[in-house]
């Protein structure tokens, strides 16, 4: 569409569009250039940052998680706790409640050196010890609770996500440490459970990620918040997002979240709690938001500079294509048919040579077309005067050889419909000495020759002629039609000795006038005598040539004699030629023979 275009428009348009669009390239080429650049450095130096903060963040989250660790591995090399452990081993039950109030000085020692430890809770297969600080529920066993599920389906997974507190009243949200004590001797199902203080562990985190301009999220590698799932975007869940952060232990990519467009993500796993995954997000697009002003910069300069380059080249078109249009308008003026139309121009440019050589070629034109007229008709009138010389005495000899013969046998009444038929077949060839003749009337020439070679050969063949009547008065050359019923005669139903038959069809299809001659003879071998005719100076036999010749003189191009053959069923020629062409040059022949 952009070819045609361009094909329609006039140069002076192109030299406008060609210039506007050279300038608004570079200028974009440019801005884009310049916006690719700063877009690029600001994710990277935003990647870097998120990146550093990330760290940091993840530091402070293990540090406080490392104090967690120290504060309850300390309260449990405590002798106190190796006492009671020892006494848990031996059942003794005795010591259950002294054990239990010494335990409260440990217990307050770790919650005073880790202010995040909200509670605390030794279960054993004797009995609970906690801090009496905390109010226990008592109608709920350490064994029943989705804590000890978890560290029995998964001991090396120390830390429970954010879950409501099973253990103490009061229902807070708290993230538990489950650990199994240290022991002096292997002592079964003693756990330590350390339940934490969600906001205080929460706090910690964002106090180091506030430094950057990205979110934070903690979960866990199976994909679950560790501090809730209030704030949590919905496209983090997904299973393509958790697969890519399970890859490494830490880095950062880009990802593409469905309804909040490319997220920037950097994300490092927790030394403390190796099933911690904490992770940074930032919109790429919010991202890039101060860098958009440079395409609006870009787009403000395009729309001026688009502005002056059409100013622009307006003025050099008209500079330059002045004389280009003078010399337009001219031919313009030639195409009218006004050739009399002279280009004239003061400038000694190119374009001015060119005009002048195109003013010395009308001059010549105009010599030449009164030269080919005169030449053309002489030459048309002699050529088909000589072709129909040519063809006349071919088929007269035939006929006028069987007449004798007919003499010679004392068949009389033979030779007279004979001649009555010749004579009719003189007066309809001559045609008052015109060329063209009608298609009745070539028919019905053609009939006449028909009846007398039915004479010369009896009941070799029969014939038949059918035609519209609408098409009776149509302007043909005559003597086209008798050429090639005397080969169908003479060459395919020669080795015939009765039940020839020849078809004569006359036809419109697709604004030309189709005659088919065809008979049921040996046939030809039509491919070949179809190339001979199209040949230039080849030939398909006297008669066949003339034909051929007479219809490219009087036609053109447009008309055509064509064979086709299956021997002893279908032997066909057909001729085509164009219905308007045989009625604008018949006016042309009875004006050459006024």
């Amino acid at each position: 569409m952009l070819k045609a275009w361009i094909y329609r428009t006039s140069l002076k348009q192109r030299i406008w569009v060609s210039f506007a669009a050279l300038t608004v390239l570079c200028i974009a080429v440019t801005g884009l250039c310049a916006y690719g650049i700063a877009a690029r450095a600001m994710e990277r130096n935003s990647t870097n940052l998120n990146r550093s903060v990330l760290v940091q963040s993840v530091n402070v989250l293990d540090q406080k998680l490392k104090q967690i660790i120290v504060a309850s591995s300390t309260m449990m090399l405590s002798e106190t706790y190796k006492q009671a452990m020892r006494d848990i081993s031996a059942h003794n039950t005795e010591r259950f409640f002294a054990n239990f109030s010494l335990m409260q000085g440990p217990f307050t020692q770790a919650q005073l050196t880790e202010n995040s430890i909200d509670s605390m809770l030794i279960t054993t297969p004797d009995g609970d010890f906690y801090p009496t600080g905390g109010l226990r529920r008592t109608g709920v066993s350490f064994l029943e609770t989705s804590l000890y599920e978890r560290i029995r389906n998964n001991p090396e997974s120390n830390w429970v996500e954010s879950h409501p507190d099973e253990l103490f009243a009061g229902g807070r949200q708290v993230i538990s440490l489950l650990l199994q004590p240290l022991t002096e001797n292997y002592v079964p199902d003693v756990f330590l459970a350390v339940n934490v203080n969600e906001d205080i562990l929460e706090d910690a985190v964002s106090g180091g990620a506030s430094l950057g301009s990205a979110q934070f999220l903690l979960i866990n590698k199976a994909g679950a918040s560790v501090f809730g799932d209030e704030n949590r975007p919905a496209w983090s869940r997904s299973p393509d997002f958790l697969d890519k952060l399970r890859e490494e232990a830490g880095g950062n990519f880009e990802y593409s979240a469905a309804g909040a467009g490319p997220m920037l993500i950097s994300y490092a796993e927790s030394r403390f709690a190796g099933d911690w995954l904490l992770v940074s997000y930032q919109s790429k697009k919010e991202l890039l938001q101060p860098v958009r002003s440079i395409q609006w910069l870009v787009l403000a300069i395009m729309a001026v500079c688009i502005g002056m380059a059409l100013l622009v080249a307006k003025y050099l078109s008209n500079l330059l294509l002045g004389p280009l249009l003078k010399l337009h308008k001219t031919m313009a003026r030639v195409e009218q048919e006004d050739l009399s139309a002279r280009f004239q121009s003061p400038f000694q440019d190119e374009i001015g040579e060119a005009g002048r050589k195109f003013n010395q070629m009308l001059d010549r034109i105009g010599e030449l077309i009164v030269e080919v007229k005169e030449t053309e008709n002489e030459k048309r009138k002699a050529e088909i005067k000589a072709l129909q010389a040519q063809i006349d005495p071919h088929f007269l000899y035939n006929t006028l050889n069987t007449i004798f013969w007919k003499c010679e046998m004392d068949e009389y009444e033979d030779a007279k419909e004979m001649v009555i038929s010749l004579s009719a077949l003189f007066r309809l060839g001559l045609n008052n000495g015109r060329e063209i003749t009608t298609l009745g009337q070539e028919l019905e020439h053609v009939r006449q020759y028909l009846n007398l070679q039915q004479q010369c050969y009896e009941g070799l063949f029969d014939y038949t002629i059918t035609s519209p009547p609408e098409l009776q008065t149509l302007p043909v050359l005559k003597i086209l039609l008798q050429p090639l019923v005397e080969n169908s005669i003479l060459h395919g139903l020669k080795e015939k000795r009765r039940g020839g038959l020849i078809r004569i069809a006359a036809l419109e299809e697709e604004g030309k006038l189709l005659i088919r001659v065809s008979d049921n003879g040996a046939g030809v071998d039509a491919d070949r005598l179809n190339a001979r005719l199209k040949e230039s100076g080849g030939s398909g036999g006297y008669a066949l040539s003339n034909i051929c010749s007479r219809l490219q003189l009087y036609y053109g191009r447009e008309a055509s004699l064509s064979f086709r053959s299956e021997p002893f069923v279908e032997t066909e020629a057909t001729l085509s030629i164009p219905m308007e062409g045989g009625m604008q040059h018949e006016s042309i022949h009875q004006d050459m023979h006024r």
